[in-house]
């Protein structure tokens, strides 16, 4: 499956207003929202938390290897993505890099992760934000042809 999200083809517009290339091949909405979030990273996220969750000895301990596993995915999201998308001859789809990589600690955040451990934490604030991030990311659309 590849990862990018087709952009379709560059539209040329003649002098009388008509497209000389159809715009076929422009991924849908919801494939562009599947492909702004980076469930690969989140999925890794979710797993070593879940095996720090159950190897910390003390809470200290749980909450550091929280923030750690964050960070360290976080910082592995830009570069995940710009492989995967680059894999296109067209070279990396530098938006979805970009938006992936803001997905990422939001959706941390909205199922709490180290910030739930915050006293600045609040759920239903992280699921307003979710729910407003997301659509307003499905929203976006990469240029056509890049």
């Amino acid at each position: 499956m590849n990862r990018r999200i087709d952009t379709g083809k560059r539209v040329e517009i003649r002098p009388d207003g008509m497209n000389v290339l159809p715009l076929g091949g422009e991924e849908s909405y919801l494939g562009r929202l599947i492909g702004y979030i980076p469930s690969e990273m989140v999925a890794l996220y979710l797993f070593a938390v879940g095996m720090a969750a159950s190897g910390a000895q003390t809470s200290h301990a749980k909450l550091l290897a929280f923030w750690v596993i964050f960070f360290l995915v976080w910082i592995l999201t830009p570069i995940y993505m710009w492989f995967v998308t680059g894999r296109d001859p067209k070279g990396p789809l530098w938006p979805q890099v970009i938006l992936a990589s803001l997905a990422f600690p939001i959706w941390v955040y909205a199922t709490g992760g180290p910030f739930a451990l915050c006293g600045w934490y609040f759920g239903w604030i992280a699921s307003i934000v979710l729910a407003f991030v997301t659509v307003i990311f499905g929203i976006y659309r990469p240029t056509p042809g890049s």
